[in-house]
């Protein structure tokens, strides 16, 4: 068999305990928290995905060092004053989207000169929404048109009143960490609320930031943050996939441990609960960053919609929320997603081409999709485009398919969740 090419075969049931690794957007900014605090900091349970090595790797470029571990990762940084400041050759993001956002915040106030790139599918992505904004705090960057490379010259920034055009919690987060060396205060207005780990964070690691209702307000920081000991919960939208399989393999029950339970990233359970479906939490931790444990049994499914309101809090999980949809009575609508034309790859279109190809009613459109169902879904080879949230849906599409599903680029797992696979084989029993 081709390496690139996955077999997942229909599964007669889906049953035990999964402890999810570490949730990838808090992984990347306890990261850089760590980097900005002078000393050695602990952090427990970080993603291991290729994402988040990303951020490990460029952050090294400015003198930080790194001890992994097989569950901790110890961060020991001289502080952001006096981190190196002769970087030799570019700071390559990889394929992170979160690194290239967030480190630009970090890097622009650094007077520091320094070119990123990264690899192709993140050099396609837009960069613009970040550059522009910085550009207006004073920052000198020069891109390739709005996309990376983008090479950054020592600058001073001054604070600004910025309104979010686009619902984007990297965005937000980027100028947060601008406006941390920015003289003056920085305003940022929120219309859509999103993930706010940023933020949280920020009040976790002694960092002062207001908010008065939809408006985040920052001081330059005026202190080192102080060196911490932190374990990252599980990641939500990971924890999506197996939520999807216990709901749709029939005869199935899932227990997921140690699962971030913030607001802003179950969007998606509150959803498919108000449908109906048995998915019941046990919070654990009522911090600002809340943990518990989620129980999953199978369920019978009904249509529902999602609009533009709700988008920006389950963007990572359209992809399965749309495989759960095939599965549901009647017509399912998914709106005010342009923001997937923009992902790792075209969601919208490969969420459509690969559900279409398996047998499903699906309309696209420029904004979304409706999905008409239920439908029993047929085996077939399918693509992941280089997405690893596409080739995860398509993964847990196999085991309810009526023959085996082939995946090809299966890999890009890696990007996320490099155990994905070996939990998907122990929890299913096959045909």
């Amino acid at each position: 068999m081709n390496k690139k090419n996955k077999i997942v075969k229909p599964a007669k049931f889906v049953k035990g305990q999964i402890t999810l690794p570490g949730d990838k957007s808090i992984s990347h900014r306890t990261l850089l928290f760590a980097a900005l605090a002078k000393g050695k900091s602990k952090i427990k349970f970080l993603n291991n995905g290729a994402d988040v090595l990303s951020t490990i790797v460029c952050l090294q470029k400015f003198g930080i060092k790194f001890q992994l571990g097989r569950y901790s990762v110890e961060v020991d940084s001289p502080g952001f004053k006096k981190w190196n400041r002769e970087i030799v050759g570019p700071i390559n993001c990889g394929n992170s989207g979160t690194t290239t956002r967030l480190l630009a915040g970090l890097v622009a106030g650094q007077g520091i000169d320094v070119k990123m790139i990264g690899d192709e599918s993140l050099s396609a992505r837009p960069m613009k929404r970040v550059i522009d904004p910085l550009r207006q705090m004073g920052a000198d960057i020069k891109s390739d048109d709005g996309k990376l490379p983008m090479i950054f010259h020592g600058s001073k920034l001054e604070g600004i009143r910025y309104t979010l055009p686009v619902a984007s919690a990297q965005v937000k987060s980027c100028l947060l960490f601008a406006g941390l060396f920015a003289d003056g205060k920085t305003y940022i207005t929120e219309k859509i609320q999103t993930r706010d780990h940023t933020e949280n964070m920020m009040k976790i690691f002694g960092i002062s930031i207001f908010k008065k209702k939809d408006v985040l307000s920052i001081n330059k920081l005026k202190h080192l943050v102080i060196p911490f000991n932190y374990s990252v919960p599980g990641d939500p939208s990971a924890a999506a996939f197996w939520i999807a399989a216990g709901l749709l393999v029939p005869n199935s029950k899932l227990t997921l441990k140690r699962i971030s339970l913030n607001p802003s990233r179950i969007c998606y359970i509150k959803l498919l609960q108000k449908i109906g479906c048995k998915i019941r939490i046990n919070s654990t931790d009522q911090s600002l960053e809340p943990s518990g444990n989620i129980i999953i049994q199978s369920s019978k499914i009904k249509s529902f919609s999602v609009g533009k309101k709700i988008t920006a809090s389950l963007i990572d999980e359209i992809p399965i929320l749309a495989l759960i949809a095939t599965q549901a009575k009647g017509k399912s609508t998914f709106r005010g997603l342009k923001e997937l034309r923009h992902k790792e790859s075209d969601r919208i279109k490969s969420i459509v081409e690969n559900l279409k190809s398996m047998g499903a009613g699906i309309k696209e459109y420029s904004n979304g999709f409706d999905i008409f169902g239920p439908t029993k879904l047929k085996g077939n080879t399918v693509d992941s485009y280089g997405d690893h949230r596409i080739a995860m849906m398509l993964s847990i599409a196999g085991l309810i398919a009526n023959s085996p599903v082939k995946i090809k680029n299966h890999s890009i797992v890696n990007i996320s969740y490099p155990d994905f696979y070996g939990i998907l084989k122990r929890i299913s029993s096959k045909r």
